[in-house]
């Protein structure tokens, strides 16, 4: 690509086809590319929208079937970043005018990993159960995980789906990409530095939705242990966790508590689940979709700060990003945020002084497996 005028920022990518760069080879008939990057439960995706007015699409550049596209991306004249390895697993074509759209998804989904198996898990923490998962399958375990005591939990689905089940109990990103992984307390990713800063100038389209009156401010976790057949309330609020026997309490009814019900041995598995869905829930307070000029570092699991914004100022994590680069030399980044809150990382703790029982459950140290400066393997 040239560069054009008035300073107007380029995009750049490079493309390689089965490792044969064809970034040039493809400019001619280039529409679009569209790479889809998710925080979690999902493989992220790249959709490259070509011209077929001479058919060569149909024969001789047909592509096949799980060959491997890797996706670079960036600014003409910048260092491009190394998005990852896709495998092509759609081809569609479009008449009148004629077009082709080739959609790859991130590799490492194997068929083993979507193999239903059953299998039982004795006194092992939660870090440990993915680390054996990630073994199992020939991975390597990349996430800061919170070494949560499990007496036994019970595996009937394939271990994606196990995965994920964990993943959204606990509060945790998951997915996996190429040769890793990726298990990561969200609540650690709210921790790290912002990697941009933003106005609402800067946006071109989207939304931002604030609930006020929607703001649950506490969690009562009613918790079954069936060795003991006793059932266990617990109330999470303003950080303080305090439990009480179900057989001689009420429950709360105030609107702004959140109320779930979970099989657990523990305290300490009791208050994890309902730190998790007290954070979903203030996460949910704000957020929206937005569209930015494109940035390399918009990618999921970052945050990024908007300024200038009155009561919207704040970090915003991302939780998913599309990037489309079109034949121009444009890039739009569509972005799904979230803010983020003290309270989302907020330590629970025990009070004595508000509960008949109360039970001590300080959190322990996060596991760490292959992070680097804090950062998820290509973020």
């Amino acid at each position: 690509m040239e560069v054009i005028k008035n300073n107007v920022p380029v995009s750049d990518f490079r493309l390689l086809y089965e490792k044969k760069d064809i970034s040039s080879e493809l400019a001619a008939y280039l529409i679009s590319i569209t790479y889809t990057d998710f925080l979690s439960g999902q493989a992220d995706e790249l959709s490259i929208a070509l011209e077929n007015i001479d058919g060569r699409w149909y024969g001789e550049w047909y592509p096949g079937q799980g060959d491997e596209l890797t996706f670079e991306l960036g600014w003409l004249g910048e260092e491009r970043r190394q998005i990852g390895v896709f495998e092509i697993n759609d081809i569609d074509f479009q008449f009148s005018p004629s077009t082709v759209t080739i959609t790859a998804q991130a590799v490492g989904i194997k068929n083993s990993v979507r193999t239903k198996t059953a299998r039982a898990y004795e006194k092992m923490t939660l870090d440990k159960i993915a680390k054996q998962i990630a073994d199992r399958q020939g991975l390597t375990l990349v996430g800061a995980i919170e070494p949560i005591a499990l007496d036994r939990l019970t595996q009937q689905e394939s271990d994606i789906e196990f995965l994920k089940k964990l993943a959204d109990e606990y509060d945790y990103a998951f997915k996996i990409e190429g040769s890793k992984l990726i298990f990561h307390a969200i609540s650690e990713l709210l921790r790290l530095s912002s990697v941009a800063t933003f106005k609402l100038t800067d946006i071109s389209g989207g939304h931002i939705r604030d609930q006020i009156k929607q703001v649950p401010k506490a969690v009562e976790v009613k918790s079954h242990d069936p060795a003991k057949n006793k059932t266990v309330t617990y109330d999470v609020k303003n950080g303080e966790m305090t439990a009480k026997d179900s057989s001689v309490s009420k429950s709360t009814t105030s609107a702004d508590t959140i109320k779930t019900s979970t099989r657990s041995t523990s305290p300490e598995v009791a208050t994890a689940k309902a730190q998790a869905e007290l954070a979903k829930a203030n996460r949910e307070r704000t957020g929206g979709n937005i569209d930015l000029m494109g940035n390399p570092n918009y990618l999921s699991g970052n945050s990024i700060t908007l300024e200038a914004g009155g009561e919207l100022n704040g970090d915003y994590l991302i939780q998913s990003a599309q990037h489309q680069l079109d034949r121009s030399g444009g890039w739009n980044t569509a972005l799904d945020i979230c803010r983020i809150r003290e309270a989302d990382i907020v330590t629970v703790k025990a009070d004595k002084s508000k509960s008949t029982s109360s039970t001590s459950t300080p959190k322990k140290k996060v596991v760490i497996y292959d992070v680097k400066n804090g950062q998820m393997g290509k973020k």
